[in-house]
């Protein structure tokens, strides 16, 4: 997400000549999936990345004779094998990778039709021909199936993380998940903590007590909140509004027994937590530091919104939930 958002800003911004090369399909293994990107100028690479390094000096020259010819091409690598020393890579990624590599002439139609579908939080599915008579052009499909063979990939809007809370152990929080390239938010019910000035990396920042600040908050099931206000009172009035929201994740920091206490009195009142709501927040990292809490909160809500339970890759991969 962080690198599309990157890429995207690259190209408003920079004059010169830029071209994108594009992962459009993967057959075995792979160091990314289709969907990554990589846009370069013709000294080299600007952002973001294709492979482990061993395909990047490459796309860079083919880029170079795209921009000069000022067409798209296709390229296939195939690293399965001894095919692999080829590149010099050693990588042992034992994939076939196709990738396209097109000139930029200004801000795409397309990188336009991303930014709006951001903004107004829906997903995007976004098609790319790469039959040679239209290789490059983009269209969103009107019905499923539509409009046929080439690469199709559905963008989602960016996570939305809003803390409860504006304390100095929120900032870590603020800052990491700001690395992922998440929207965050900042709400506080004393007005003397929530300044954008102390939180100036934060897209927004809202000053009121609950029943003020939570109803007008647009939450969505990639909306995820974190209360960590170490108010019971204020926590436990944030939890009567949030519950039945459409937030995806729901963390409450605190111990178990604060936990399991708030639970006890919102379900005599008839309110019932339901497995979006995670208290403890956090997966078990070992964490005691503002910076190793935040790591765990961030990893928990990464988990839960891909369907994953964040267990070590060792242990073998899970089929991500429905």
């Amino acid at each position: 997400m962080k690198e599309l958002q990157d890429i995207l800003h690259l190209v408003r911004e920079r004059p010169e000549p830029l071209a994108l090369a594009t992962l459009v399909r993967v057959e075995g293994a792979s160091y990314r999936r289709p969907g990554a990107r990589l846009l370069l100028n013709r000294e080299g690479p600007l952002r973001g990345s294709l492979s482990g390094g061993c395909l990047e000096g490459d796309v860079h020259a083919r880029a170079r004779e795209a921009l000069a010819a000022g067409a798209p091409r296709l390229m296939t690598y195939d690293l399965r094998g001894d095919a692999d020393l080829v590149w010099g890579s050693g990588s042992g990624c034992e994939g076939a990778l196709d990738i396209l590599v097109e000139p930029l002439r200004g801000f795409p139609d397309w990188m336009t039709w991303i930014e709006q579908a951001w903004a107004s939080r829906t997903p995007l599915t976004l098609h790319t021909d790469l039959t040679p008579e239209k290789l490059g052009m983009r269209s969103i499909p009107s019905y499923p199936g539509a409009p046929g063979p080439g690469f199709l990939e559905t963008l989602l809007p960016p996570t939305a993380l809003w803390i409860l809370g504006a304390s100095d152990d929120s900032r870590p929080l603020l800052r990491m998940a700001k690395e992922l390239g998440w929207f965050v938010g900042l709400l506080d019910h004393r007005r003397a903590f929530a300044q954008s000035e102390r939180f100036p990396e934060a897209d927004t920042v809202c000053a009121g007590h609950p029943a003020q600040t939570l109803p007008a908050l647009d939450l969505d099931a990639r909306s995820a909140v974190v209360l960590m206000t170490h108010h019971y009172a204020k926590d436990l009035e944030s939890l009567r509004l949030l519950l039945p929201s459409a937030a995806g994740y729901l963390g409450l920091m605190g111990s178990r027994a604060r936990g399991a206490k708030m639970l006890a009195e919102l379900a005599s009142e008839g309110l019932l937590a339901d497995d979006r709501l995670h208290t403890p927040v956090g997966l078990d990292l070992g964490s005691d530091t503002p910076e190793s809490i935040a790591l765990a909160i961030l990893a928990e809500i990464q988990a839960a919104f891909s369907g994953r339970n964040g267990r070590a890759l060792r242990e073998g991969r899970a089929e991500a939930k429905p």
